[in-house]
């Protein structure tokens, strides 16, 4: 190629091609503060909308589902508006919750697709992990943990109204 071509080539990319690409790049992030301000309501929206079902609990299916009463525990858990609607609390040195968990039909179900097994979720931890009570009437108040990255459970409480107390502690 002949370099007066090239020469051409060049200044028609340096006064034509460089304006359009600094257009098109300030385009992006116009468009991307423009949609901003939109995702963020639509997040909070659906955070406000999830918060709605944790404040109102289904306890007729939490004992379908535990095949039990419900404990007192987890009914002042619930009741505890400013607890149960907080996110990110910390509970040890090792976890923190990330949320709590809606108590319906619809999260019954999300759990047990999420642990291959019935429980009743009531709370997560902040890696998705979650936290949960077994069914059945002979099960006592032991709280449970499932890790994801591997299915291992563990006890995450002796009992869940020492895990209520615990989380109210590291709130004051």
């Amino acid at each position: 190629m002949p370099d007066g071509i090239l020469s051409v080539l060049v200044i028609v990319l340096i006064f034509v091609g460089l304006p359009v690409v600094l257009l098109v790049t300030k385009d992006r992030i116009a468009r991307a503060r423009r949609n901003r301000p939109a995702e963020l309501s639509r997040i909070a929206v659906a955070r406000q909308t999830y918060e709605g079902r944790i404040l109102a609990p289904d306890w007729s299916c939490v004992e379908r589902h535990l095949r039990r009463p419900v404990p007192p525990a987890l009914r002042d858990l619930y009741a505890d508006f400013s607890l149960v609607t907080c996110r990110d609390v910390r509970y040890s040195t090792d976890y923190a919750l990330g949320t709590f968990e809606a108590l319906d039909e619809q999260a019954m179900a999300d759990a047990k697709v999420w642990l291959g097994f019935e429980a009743v979720a009531f709370a997560s931890t902040q890696e998705g992990d979650l936290i949960y009570l077994r069914p059945g009437p002979s099960e006592g108040d032991t709280v449970y943990l499932t890790h994801h990255d591997g299915n291992e459970s563990e006890v995450f409480a002796a009992t869940l109204q020492g895990m209520l107390d615990t989380l109210r502690r590291s709130r004051v």
